[in-house]
């Protein structure tokens, strides 16, 4: 069995590039829990491969397929709250379902790059991560719960094909020390580390 684990990127400022503190922060708090993976993929956007960085790994390759939604997605999930709201946008529309099964096939492309009982880590924004999931496991994600926050992500068991998964949430008690530690370092008017939901936004 193989495992892929993907995750939202962590805290940038609004409208920045990269990462901030806080988020360069998060990311190594949350990278000391992890155990070590056999490849590393990202999105090409700076906060994603800044994201992998502060968690810990080499980046093995980067994707153009993990950086964003196309715009005649977005408009369909644009508000999606929860991964029960982007399987409704997929059982609605067409082009959103397709997007969700292409996703999880470029995951299994990456699969098949490591060992038997390798890990996989990618790292990209949020919505994609959802659609990617519901793609891989339709029924069981959709439950998953609210959309990801900063650093969030999921956890899917490959057996030949998505045999399971779960939603990885990062705990409250994670962020609050994470702002504590950084706080002095925080210019004002700079949000906390709060692991945000996503948003067309913020992703």
């Amino acid at each position: 069995m193989k495992v892929l684990e993907h995750r939202r990127h962590s805290r940038r400022d609004p409208g920045g590039t990269h990462l901030n503190r806080e988020g360069v922060a998060l990311a190594r708090r949350i990278g000391r829990t992890l155990a070590p993976f056999d490849r590393v993929v990202t999105s090409p956007k700076p906060r994603a491969v800044e994201t992998a960085v502060a968690l810990g790994c080499a980046v093995d390759g980067v994707t153009d397929e993990l950086a964003s939604l196309p715009d005649e997605i977005d408009q369909w999930v644009d508000g999606a709250d929860s991964f029960a709201a982007f399987a409704l946008a997929g059982r609605r529309r067409p082009e959103v379902r397709r997007f969700m099964e292409r996703q999880a096939e470029l995951w299994q492309e990456e699969l098949t790059r490591i060992p038997e009982g390798g890990r996989l880590l990618l790292v990209s924004h949020g919505g994609l991560i959802e659609l990617g999931t519901l793609g891989a496991l339709p029924l069981p994600a959709a439950g998953f719960g609210p959309a990801l926050g900063l650093v969030e992500g999921v956890r899917l068991y490959w057996d030949g094909r998505f045999v399971g998964g779960e939603v990885v949430r990062v705990s409250p008690g994670v962020a609050s020390a994470t702002t504590d530690r950084t706080r002095a370092a925080t210019s004002p008017g700079v949000p906390s580390a709060r692991t945000g939901r996503s948003s067309p936004r913020s992703r």
